[in-house]
């Protein structure tokens, strides 16, 4: 059985906008937990968003460092006092990322994603691209058959008038104008089974475009 990988742990230093990206970045991953987030200021925005996460939120730096063993603490404030009070107070295998190092890392993720969704919205716009014109394309044949089953269906009003017409002579020539009606019933089915499928096309076109509005 293979091994499960490690779990990294992470505390993060910064109520504000940085630290609020930090947390955003790690907080849904399945390979890293935030440990905690540490502010002073109790209504700070990144400090509101860990409360929703279930993530602690301690006011106190040097006791939020020894209560919670840490991998990795991210100085996401970017005061050089924050970093020097991290550097002297961790504990023993932590290790201390600056703000301009959290910065480096964010934006190479950022870029990441920019590139990733760049990718997917090239795919999903290719793909409704080909819907759309398989659409129109099957309402161009909708039409076709529309026309040829109401063309059937009087062929076989006609048949059937002029097989009464003909009395016991036109038995035969009913029963042409029964297989005709037939068959434009079975027409007019396929319709309504090509017609539903070109209606879910539709609906997957606007929700193909509701995902590229995402990507945006």
């Amino acid at each position: 059985m293979a091994k499960e990988d490690k779990v990294l742990t992470i505390g993060i230093v910064g109520g504000g906008r940085g630290g609020l990206e930090m947390l955003k970045i790690f907080a849904d991953s399945d390979k890293v937990r935030v440990m905690f987030l540490v502010d002073r200021d109790a209504k700070a925005v990144a400090v509101a968003a860990a409360r929703e996460r279930k993530i602690p939120t301690p006011d106190d730096l040097v006791a939020a460092m020894q209560q919670y063993r840490t991998d990795f603490i991210i100085e996401a404030t970017g005061s050089s006092k924050v970093l020097e009070m991290l550097r002297q107070n961790h504990r023993e295998g932590t290790e201390i990322l600056s703000s301009q190092a959290a910065l480096m890392f964010y934006t190479v993720v950022q870029e990441g994603r920019r590139k990733l969704n760049s990718e997917i919205f090239g795919k999903i716009s290719q793909i409704g691209d080909e819907i759309i014109g398989s659409t129109a394309s099957v309402k161009k044949a909708l039409a076709a058959i529309t026309q040829v089953a109401f063309n059937l269906e009087m062929l076989s009003i006609n048949a059937a008038i002029e097989a009464a017409r003909a009395g016991v002579h036109g038995r035969s020539f009913a029963v042409v104008a029964e297989e005709v009606k037939a068959t434009a019933g079975q027409a007019k089915n396929l319709l309504a089974s090509i017609e539903a499928v070109n209606n879910n096309n539709i609906v997957m076109s606007g929700e193909l475009e509701e995902l590229l509005n995402q990507l945006h």
